[in-house]
């Protein structure tokens, strides 16, 4: 059997997939273990697992990793641009230059057989490069969302640039970009979704569609939410975003209030005073058993929430605010799957006409169940173990 660490961010939504396969190879009888800067809660790792705290790095730079994380919510009112370089230098690499030291410690101890570093963990790939590990990559993102083939070559050659310099800083000379894996990069997707036909992608592009099997045992009133027999709707702001949950809510009760449906809202209660009677309101929900109920969601294009709602064949009110999820909107919107609104021109009308075509034109249910077999054909959790595991076995 085999050892094999995870190297997450401090976002939860990066580190979720991670969790599923991790669990996969637990079953399969591997030692497994995690690294990050922030704990989590212990009941999210699964059975058998083992979560490090970079500690040292986290007292040392607490201050900063803080604000790296509240910055965040700026994405939502940043340009595209801005947004990349919110993301590429002012969060991604910070992290790798917190990290890198400690997580190169911790590797010389636990020894690691295969280093998988989620794509926006940067030191996970650069320690392994170094201490000559092998390398899977997990990209719970769009593909292209750091090198765009539409970006202007200028924007392409400085998003270049950093990451060199990044590696430099660690003591890796070149000019090759060694922040993910070249053998195997698993795109939590599908490739249909995605938009790739065969031969058009690097070999290392593994899509292994929509993972399952995290644990949760978030409570939740399920008498409740299928008290009424009407159309279930599903609205999820994933992790981030804090800022503009007040009012992004607010719109969707005054479009959804009056309708006959039930609504689950992902959001804490107390940002709003009072919430309809038709809405379910909690912090947290066992996202993967409740869409299972669910006829329409309305999300900002996180893909893990994305991925979870295309595993079952639901259709999609996608309102991309920052980062790669716009991306994922266009996606959606070419594939037919889904209605993409625009954030900062979303109306009231317009969530109202969106959330009935998508609950009554048979078009969207038929597309988002073709994206669904891709997922499923995919292989999810039983494939990315199987791609992990043969990198191990073949060094």
């Amino acid at each position: 059997m085999s050892k094999f660490l995870f190297v997450v961010p401090p976002f939860f939504g990066h580190i979720n997939p991670s969790l599923s396969i991790g669990r996969t190879l637990l079953e399969n009888g591997h030692e497994v273990a995690w690294a990050g800067l922030t704990e989590i809660k212990p009941e999210t790792i699964p059975a058998g697992g083992t979560f490090f705290i970079l500690k040292e790095s986290y007292q040392e730079n607490k201050e900063e990793i803080q604000d790296i994380i509240k910055l965040q919510d700026r994405g939502a009112n940043l340009p595209a641009l801005e947004a990349l370089k919110l993301g590429l230098q002012d969060t991604y690499i910070p992290f790798a230059k917190i990290m890198y030291a400690e997580l190169s410690k911790l590797v010389d101890t636990y020894k690691p057989d295969v280093v998988i570093n989620d794509c926006i963990t940067f030191a996970g790939a650069l320690v392994a490069h170094v201490k000559k590990i092998p390398l899977a990559t997990i990209t719970p993102v769009t593909p292209n969302t750091l090198h765009d083939p539409g970006t202007a070559p200028k924007v392409t050659q400085w998003v270049h640039d950093s990451i060199i310099n990044l590696q430099k800083s660690v003591g890796i000379s070149g000019d090759e970009e060694l922040i993910s894996s070249k053998e195997v990069n698993m795109f939590y997707t599908s490739q249909k979704f995605a938009g790739y036909k065969d031969g058009e992608y690097p070999s290392y592009m593994k899509f292994i569609g929509a993972l399952t099997g995290r644990p949760d045992n978030t409570p939740f009133d399920w008498e409740r939410l299928n008290k009424n027999n009407n159309p279930k709707i599903y609205i999820s702001l994933g992790t981030v975003l804090v800022n503009i949950r007040k009012e992004f809510f607010t719109k969707m009760i005054e479009a959804l209030k009056d309708k006959n449906v039930t609504v689950v809202a992902a959001t804490d209660p107390a940002i709003i005073e009072q919430w309809p009677d038709n809405f379910i309101v909690q912090s947290y929900v066992p996202q993967l058993d409740l869409l299972k109920h669910i006829d329409v969601v309305i999300g900002h294009g996180g893909l893990n929430t994305v991925c979870d709602t295309y595993m079952n064949g639901i259709p999609m009110l996608i309102i991309p605010i920052a980062f790669d999820q716009s991306h994922t909107a266009t996606l959606i919107e070419q594939y037919g799957c889904g209605i993409r609104l625009k954030y900062k021109r979303m109306r009231i009308k317009d969530i109202e006409y969106a959330v009935d075509e998508l609950l009554y034109n048979e078009k969207y249910k038929k597309a988002a169940k073709e994206i669904q077999k891709s997922f499923l054909e995919a292989g999810g959790n039983k494939k990315a173990a199987e791609l992990i595991e043969n990198l191990a076995n073949k060094n």
